[in-house]
């Protein structure tokens, strides 16, 4: 008999598995995707510690009742940066987060992703669901616990869930060749 090692991973923790990872921003850049007479802005950002090709790219959205951009300005919600304190709304009912929208701005702040297998090629590779999370944190004018975050988390499950029944596969909006709608 001889002396062997094998490794002692259960092959769960895979930085590319399906399910939440915490990730540090390490590139965060504006374009705008283009089609025809369309145009939408969006924001990619990439991570520390995973290769170029893991970016994750998240379109505006523009709710319709008060006409706000809300999607990339979590991104800078959810990872407490840019922010510059809170203002009162005209209703006073609810507070407004002012913030700088510098992509590079949150370089080195940290973000819930939740990483899931697509299944419109067939091969299985892992994606980046464009909906987000905060981490848990206390910063000077927003704060997030950890029932917040794990409500947030929920919410983002949900809408995936929601879109992958929809269209058979959550779509893998951090392609280039995918359409962000």
């Amino acid at each position: 008999m001889a002396i062997k090692t094998m490794s002692a991973s259960t092959g769960g923790d895979s930085k590319f598995s399906a399910g939440w990872h915490e990730m540090k921003i390490n590139k965060a850049e504006y374009g705008v995707w283009e089609s025809g007479d369309t145009t939408k802005n969006y924001i990619d950002l990439w991570f520390e510690d995973y290769p170029d090709n893991t970016n994750l790219r998240i379109y505006e959205a523009v709710n319709k009742t008060t006409n706000e951009e809300f999607k990339i300005a979590n991104v800078f919600k959810y990872a407490n940066a840019g922010i510059l304190g809170l203002l009162k709304d005209p209703t006073g009912k609810k507070p407004i987060i002012q913030f700088d929208d510098e992509a590079s701005g949150l370089v080195g702040n940290k973000l819930n992703v939740y990483f899931y297998k697509e299944k419109k090629t067939g091969k299985g590779y892992t994606r980046l669901f464009d909906d987000i999370a905060p981490t848990s944190f206390v910063g000077e004018h927003i704060s997030f616990d950890e029932s917040q975050v794990n409500a947030i988390k929920s919410g983002v499950e949900a809408r995936f869930a929601k879109v992958e029944a929809r269209n058979g596969s959550a779509p893998a909006e951090s392609s280039d060749e995918d359409m962000p709608f």
